[in-house]
């Protein structure tokens, strides 16, 4: 992309043309668990509403790839009629960290233009993360690398839409959680949930994403579990679930679902086969029947809600739980960039780090087109996400112990 814009520069001083404007490329990857708030705080960098595109048509919050482009004057990315481009490809947050650590050359697609499938390849310039890089395949030495939190990314387990004794779950316990992680088949009872006899033949199981998900890491460690976790997949014809470690991904993070939309799919399949949970971001689990949140399950006997009535779509996104400690089940997002001598590193990026860091200033602050506002501004209608400054509790480690 850097030797397109070069040449049309070029093209334009040969030709003794008026000086073109630039346009500066900012390339994101990392997790698809926080990527619709990603969206709404990169959209309000612009001076007005950016031309986007997702591949097909216009980009939107939940989707994976897309590219946004337009003037970013009034935030003081841009100046006079040069452009940005942000291009975001969501992985995975662990994957996203390895990338920016060993310089991947990713797929991002080239245009804003609605409906343009054409992608370059070039390394990314930061990656949002569901969890901190220390504890990942690849973690990022603090001597290169920024890493910022940025909100508070709530998790939670949901049921399927199946008619069936899936309907019957309500809550997950910890040890419940642990005990599905564990098995070998991928599932356990219904009755460990019910206490009835009668549910003792029907399998319950955990679907899961790749190991390069931020929300599975988090999951892991929520419940403390130390082992191998079986992957089954699920049979969109027949309604069943069946073993396979076939990868659906880089083969360096096995096998699972790539992403919390491939896994709110699952969920929202209604073949009477479906007997399942899972666990998700709230944006994704948003989305799985139309009604905000409704399959949603307590953990521990807690709702990350304040008074949430199952099944009901909440009136308010109250998380007083999680800011007070009552509910366990989150992680800090991140935001983790290149410092000065490791970007200097990154050929195939046309930012200065200047520009660089004062994108990243913005993601990170609390003005417009930052995280922050983006979930303050987002709270009326169902936010998806805790801000920092709300919070009453942190913990140290993922999955940690929580503390005033």
């Amino acid at each position: 992309m850097k030797n397109i814009i070069a040449l049309a520069v070029l093209g334009g001083t040969l030709a003794a043309s008026p000086i073109m404007a630039a346009n500066y490329d900012l390339y994101l990857t990392g997790s698809t668990a926080f990527r619709a708030n990603v969206f709404a705080a990169c959209q309000a960098l612009y001076d007005s509403s950016p031309a986007s595109n997702n591949g097909t048509t216009t980009a939107g919050a939940s989707d994976a790839l897309w590219t946004m482009t337009g003037t970013c004057v009034t935030s003081g990315l841009t100046s006079g009629s040069d452009t940005l481009t942000i291009h975001a490809n969501w992985t995975g947050s662990v994957q996203g960290l390895s990338a920016l650590l060993n310089k991947d050359q990713l797929g991002f697609l080239l245009s804003a233009s609605s409906g343009s499938a054409l992608l370059v390849t070039n390394t990314a310039s930061a990656a949002f993360s569901d969890v901190y890089s220390g504890p990942t395949l690849d973690p990022l030495p603090s001597s290169s690398f920024t890493e910022k939190e940025v909100a508070v990314q709530p998790f939670i387990f949901v049921k399927s839409v199946a008619p069936g004794g899936v309907q019957s779950i309500t809550n997950v316990s910890w040890q419940q959680l642990n005990s599905m992680l564990g098995s070998f088949s991928g599932s356990v009872p219904l009755s460990y949930f019910t206490s009835k006899s009668s549910d003792a033949g029907q399998p319950i199981y955990l679907v899961h994403r790749t190991l390069d998900s931020g929300t599975r890491v988090t999951t892991v460690q929520e419940a403390g579990f130390v082992g191998t976790v079986k992957i089954y997949y699920y049979d969109p014809i027949g309604g069943t679930y069946y073993y396979n470690p076939t990868n659906r991904g880089p083969e360096a993070f096995g096998a699972g679902y790539v992403g919390g939309g491939d896994v709110k799919a699952v969920m929202a399949s209604g073949l009477a086969g479906n007997q399942a949970i899972a666990y998700l971001s709230m944006a994704d689990a948003k989305g799985i029947t139309g009604v905000n949140w409704q399959n949603m399950l307590a953990y521990n006997g807690n709702y990350p809600i304040l008074n949430y009535t199952p099944g009901v779509a909440p009136v308010t996104n109250d998380y007083s739980p999680i800011m007070y400690g009552k509910y366990s089940f989150w992680a800090f997002e991140c935001l983790d960039w290149p410092k000065t001598g490791q970007w200097q590193t990154y050929s195939d990026q046309n930012l200065s780090f200047a520009q660089l860091t004062a994108a990243m200033n913005k993601l990170t602050g609390t003005g417009a087109g930052s995280i922050d506002y983006t979930v303050l501004t987002s709270q009326a209608s169902g936010a998806t996400a805790v801000r920092l400054s709300d919070m009453h509790v942190g913990r140290q480690t993922v999955g940690g112990p929580i503390a005033p």
